[in-house]
Parts: structure tokens; sequence; C-alpha cells
């Protein structure tokens, strides 16, 4: 676990969410500093881990600033939770390559991200200020898992909004508000009551200027609420025949 996490200021922040059909898909931002621990303890079974961490080797700085340095940068990244893709870069005032995401890490600093990172080999992948990113759940992890969650900072803190757009047969979205504080993070969860077949999520910045990164993903399975339910009906039905036989 991370250091970081008590720059979070407790409670959620209460999101509007909508869904287009009648599919079961919950998105959720959190500022609670147990919101990873409180999904990773709902997982069962096996689940995948992206830290970034394994991405960097790539440093490179080219002058001051912190668009300037990077541990990597590519347009696109396949990591162990999926593909990551630049669709709409951002500025390109003191930018060199808008359109590229980056590996960033407490050396190469971004402008209030590096809250991301506990150790100088601790990295982040970061938007670069993109107007929209786009995240693709595919094979292996295909038909595999219900539930995915990550940390996400310095979201909004620059007057735009930010819109995550869950679509896996039904598209659900919950919209990040403008003016968060400068490094501010949250942790983001998602849940369907079904598996996620090649589903995407979109990152959608209102504005070109105002940048994020996202940390620690896990994606892995959540009991479907039916599941739940028979545990339910299961448990009632052990403790009403415990009664039945105490009464006897």
């Amino acid at each position: 676990m991370k250091s970081f996490k008590t720059l979070l200021a407790g409670g959620a922040i209460a999101l509007a969410s909508m869904s287009s059909q009648a599919a079961l898909l919950s998105i959720n931002f959190s500022t609670d500093p147990n919101a990873e621990a409180d999904f990773l303890s709902s997982l069962v079974g096996a689940k995948a881990t992206e830290t970034f961490n394994g991405l960097g080797g790539a440093y490179e700085s080219i002058g001051a600033g912190d668009q300037n340095k990077w541990e990597n940068r590519s347009s696109v990244f396949n990591t162990a939770v999926g593909t990551f893709e630049l669709i709409t870069a951002g500025q390109t005032t003191g930018n060199p390559h808008n359109d590229q995401l980056m590996i960033e890490s407490r050396r190469t600093g971004e402008f209030g991200r590096q809250s991301l990172a506990s150790g100088t080999k601790d990295y982040w992948l970061d938007s670069n200020d993109a107007e929209l990113v786009t995240w693709t759940f595919g094979a292996p992890l295909t038909g595999s898992f219900n539930a995915f969650g990550f940390y996400i900072a310095d979201a909004t803190d620059q007057g735009a909004t930010l819109t995550l757009k869950f679509t896996n047969g039904t598209s659900t979205q919950v919209v990040i508000p403008a003016f968060n504080t400068n490094g501010n993070v949250g942790y983001v969860t998602i849940k369907s009551d079904v598996n996620v077949l090649g589903g995407v999520l979109e990152f959608i910045n209102s504005n070109n200027h105002d940048g994020w990164g996202i940390d620690d993903v896990t994606v892995g399975t959540v009991p479907e609420p039916s599941t739940l339910l028979l545990m339910g009906l299961g448990l009632l039905g052990l403790g009403a025949a415990r009664r039945r036989n105490a009464a006897q």
C-alpha cells in the first residue's frame, strides 16, 4: 500500500451516474483513504494488477519543465490490464510530445501528479493533458472479470471536468467536477453484474490543459448480486433450521 493514501480526505464525493440500458453497472469516485482496501477485500478469485513500474527505463530530459522529462512515452501502452491509448491530444504549448501518453515519476514530475509516487522507482501513467484517452479491455482478461479499481490524481484542478464513461453493451458515466485541489488523489471503482466483454473506459477531459495520472490498477471479480442473494437466502434458511431444532 502506498504512503500517499494519507493525502486522501475522508468521505466519498457524490457523483451522478447515468445508464443507457438495464444492465447493472456502478461507477464511483471516492476520496476515502480506505477505498482501495475496501475494493480489494470485495474481490474473489484471481486478479490482475498494473503498477506501470515495468514500463519505465527510457528516461529522457530535453530541458527544464515537467513536460520536458519522462520515464517513457508512447501513444499506446499495452499493459497487464488492457490497452491505454491517447486519442485526442491536448495543448501544444511547452508540450513537445502532446500526442503521447507518458510514464512519469518523482524525478520527472508532472504538475502535482507525483502524489501518486511513493518512491523514485514508483511510476504512473500520465494523460499528458490529453482531451481523450481510452482504456480497452481485451484478451486474456476478456470475459473473466466484472470489476476494476484504480487511483487517479490531480484531475480537474485547472478548471476542466473529467468524464469517466464505461461502455460494455451498457454505457455508464460519472463526471468529476472542476476545480479540485492541485495534487488531489481519489480512487475509482467500476462494477458490473456480468463479466466484461471488450469493455472500454473513456477519460474525457473538457479542456486541453488539465491532465491527470493513474496508478495501481486492479482488475478482478466481485460476487454477482444473484450469488449474494442466494448466499443470503442460504443463511436465512440455515438460521430457520437452527431455530426449529432449538424449539424441538
